[in-house]
């Protein structure tokens, strides 16, 4: 097992190094949240405000904000996030889908909430964190689950693994690669509960996204439609901290790159589908019928860009009909996922749109008049 003061920043100065100050301060003195998220800015990256001394992004308005579960909002209104008003009007809403790099709106955002800590979007600007985590936790005995598809040291001793820094050694040793961070040197942060991120540009024309658990036991990625928190962020629980003097970003090194293609990580381009006649399942009668029909075929015919959106207001739709029309709602979910489907919607984004749709229909039930 190698040593784990190996996984500390470097130490090796580059061009940046006169903002070491303002993303590694000292207990006396605290960063501007403002100059911090205009620095991501200028290299590049898309930043989104963060509540207050937490790591969870802020909401444009009420009608955006559930709540808690001791203190729902009641104003709140399920949506799609793709079409949040708020994200259209400027305001900081969703997280990731209203990052921006442009100076204008971060300097307005936080000159509105002050001490907001800055999430940086890990898709739009182009960017492969990789999470090590240091949670407390009985690590998986099956060497399988520890890091699936690597073979592992055959005088691993039992109990050596007590977190995710153990599981990145591990990882290191069988690949015989560098520890990341260490070469190429990368901007490396210290998360308050121990922790570490490694900051990592993806390479030219890839795409890559989270899947949390799949390169091994609490080694997490943070891409695509994550975030994660920048450095010289304060919370409650703590400072993200970069450690050593590099504040450059490398490019994902090779050999990390290809264990992350292999657990799924990369975004593949969709090969071309031969685009098969759409027929939609006979749910209800009458009205309701046709109904169910017109939305259907709506979800399956929807194109790239519309789908989510076509999805979720057609179960939304079809939410409504559910009491009035006696429909069965699995059923009904179903024949919606098949349509998304058709369309070429991952099972998981189609379900989660499926749900979230026909739950706010539900609330709104339709008052057919007879029409049935």
């Amino acid at each position: 097992m190698k040593e784990r003061t190996q996984l500390r920043g470097p130490a090796g100065r580059d061009r940046s190094s006169e903002l070491i100050p303002l993303l590694a301060p000292s207990r006396a003195t605290a960063p501007d949240p403002c100059q911090v998220a205009l620095w991501a800015a200028a290299q590049g990256w898309h930043v989104h405000p963060l509540a207050p001394g937490t790591k969870i992004p802020v909401r444009g308005c009420d009608r955006c904000s559930p709540g808690t579960k001791r203190r729902p909002n009641p104003r709140y209104v399920e949506h799609d996030g793709h079409e949040c008003a708020c994200i259209a009007a400027g305001r900081p809403c969703h997280g990731v889908l209203a990052a921006t790099a442009d100076p204008d709106r971060i300097t307005a955002w936080w000159r509105r909430i002050p001490a907001a800590g800055i999430g940086v979007a890990a898709g739009p600007s182009q960017l492969v964190i990789l999470d090590v985590d240091c949670h407390s936790g009985q690590a998986p005995t099956d060497p399988s689950e520890l890091l699936p598809a690597v073979e592992l040291p055959h005088d691993l001793v039992p109990g050596s693994v007590q977190d995710g820094r153990d599981t990145l050694a591990l990882l290191v040793e069988a690949r015989r690669a560098p520890y990341p961070g260490l070469n190429p040197a990368t901007l490396t942060v210290r998360t308050p509960s121990g922790g570490v991120h490694y900051w990592f540009r993806a390479p030219a024309d890839t795409k890559w996204r989270p899947l949390a658990g799949a390169l091994g036991w609490q080694l997490d990625v943070r891409a695509g439609s994550s975030y994660a928190v920048a450095p010289g962020t304060v919370t409650r629980a703590g400072t993200y901290t970069a450690l050593g003097e590099c504040r450059a970003v490398a490019e994902l090194p090779v050999w990390l790159a290809r264990d992350l293609d292999r657990t799924g990580h990369r975004v593949r381009p969709e090969r071309p589908r031969m685009a098969l006649p759409w027929r939609s399942r006979s749910l209800g009668s009458g009205y309701i019928a046709g109904a169910i029909r017109g939305e259907l075929r709506a979800v399956a015919e929807a194109q790239p860009g519309t789908r989510n959106g076509t999805l979720n207001r057609s179960a939304f739709n079809l939410g409504t009909l559910l009491a009035p029309g006696n429909l069965d709602r699995n059923r009904v979910a179903d024949a919606l996922l098949d349509a998304a489907r058709h369309a070429g919607l991952p099972d998981r984004e189609a379900e989660a749109a499926i749900r979230s749709g026909l739950a706010a229909g539900e609330r709104q039930p339709r008052a057919l008049r007879g029409a049935a």
